[in-house]
C-alpha cells in the first residue's frame, strides 16, 4: 500500500503531561483487557456458528467492542442513512484505524486488508481470528483474489475495502483505485450484488489540529494511538450511508469505481474545511 502525503507537513509529536500518560494508561489497560474478555467469547461463539449458521452472535461481540472502544475515547458516533440490506460490498474513504471501530458499530461486515498485515506482529492474528479476507496486490493473484470474494458473498457475508490504497488527513478523498472492483464485476452473476459507498467524517475536538484523527505520511502508529488515548476532549464521527448500486448494472470497474467515488466525495464538496 502507497503512502499519502498531503501538502502541509504532519502535527508534530506531542509531549505528554503527568495526568494524559495516566490517562493514556488507564484507558489502554480497560481497552485491552475488555478486548481480550470478548475475544474469548467471540471465538467460542464464532464455532457454535459453524453449526448453527443462522446465528449470528458474534457480530453482536464486534459491535459492542467497537462502541465501548470510541466511548472510552470520547468519540461520539453518528449516523445518516441506513447500512444497505442487500447482498454485496461496502465502500469508505480511508482515514485512520478509527474507521474500522466506527464501521464495525453499526453493520456485520468483514475487512478485505492486504496480505501483508496478516504479518504483522498481534494485528495480524486478531485479523485472522475475527475473519479478515485477506488480498495480494500481485497481478498474479486475481484469479484467487476473485474466487475469495465469490466465496465470502456467496456465504453472505458483506465485505468492506478501502479503494484509496491508503489512508488520508480525512478533509478529503483521495482518488479510488479500481483494482478491487474488478473482484465484483468478475462476480456481478450473484444475484443481488449490490455494493454501497460510505462517508466517513472526522471532526476533532475543540481546540485541536482539524487533521487530529487522520493518521498518513510518516505519522507513527504508536505516537498517533498515544495522542488519541490522551485527550479528554470530545470528538466526532460522522457516517454517511449512500444509496446501493447494482453491480450488473454497469459494464466496467472503472465506472463503478467512479461511481462509488463520487457518491463518498460528494459529503466532503459540500462541507466547508
Amino acid at each position: 500500500m502507497n503512502t499519502w502525503y498531503g501538502k502541509l507537513p504532519e502535527p508534530t509529536v506531542k509531549k505528554f503531561t503527568f495526568l494524559e500518560w495516566l490517562r493514556i494508561c488507564l484507558r489502554a489497560v480497560f481497552i485491552i483487557l475488555f478486548i481480550c474478555v470478548n475475544l474469548i467469547i467471540f471465538v467460542l461463539l464464532r464455532f457454535v456458528e459453524k453449526y448453527l449458521s443462522n446465528l449470528k452472535l458474534s457480530y453482536k461481540i464486534v459491535k459492542l467492542v467497537s462502541r465501548t472502544t470510541l466511548r472510552i475515547l470520547k468519540i461520539k458516533l453518528i449516523v445518516h442513512g441506513m447500512p444497505m440490506i442487500e447482498n454485496g460490498c461496502v465502500v469508505a474513504n480511508h482515514v485512520s484505524w478509527l474507521d474500522i471501530f466506527s464501521l464495525s458499530s453499526v453493520q456485520n461486515i468483514v475487512f478485505v486488508s492486504k496480505s501483508d498485515v496478516s504479518t504483522w506482529f498481534g494485528i495480524g492474528a486478531l485479523a485472522r481470528i475475527v475473519g479478515v479476507l485477506f488480498i495480494s496486490r500481485k497481478r498474479n493473484q486475481v484469479i484467487t483474489n476473485n474466487l475469495n470474494f465469490e466465496k465470502r458473498l456467496n456465504k453472505g457475508e458483506k465485505l468492506l475495502f478501502f479503494p484509496e490504497g491508503t489512508s488520508s488527513d480525512g478533509l478529503q478523498v483521495l482518488p479510488f483505485k479500481s483494482s478491487l472492483f474488478e473482484a465484483l464485476m468478475n462476480n456481478k452473476k450473484i444475484s443481488n450484488l449490490h455494493v454501497q459507498g460510505v462517508s466517513i467524517v472526522y471532526t476533532a475536538p475543540d481546540l485541536e489540529d482539524k487533521r487530529f484523527y487522520g493518521w498518513w505520511g510518516k505519522m507513527e502508529f504508536l505516537d498517533h494511538l498515544l495522542g488519541i488515548l490522551s485527550t479528554n476532549k470530545k470528538g466526532k464521527i460522522e457516517l454517511f450511508f449512500h444509496s446501493p448500486h447494482l453491480v450488473s448494472s454497469f459494464n466496467n470497474r472503472k465506472m463503478l469505481a467512479n461511481t462509488l467515488y463520487l457518491d463518498v466525495a460528494s459529503v466532503f464538496s459540500s462541507r466547508d474545511h
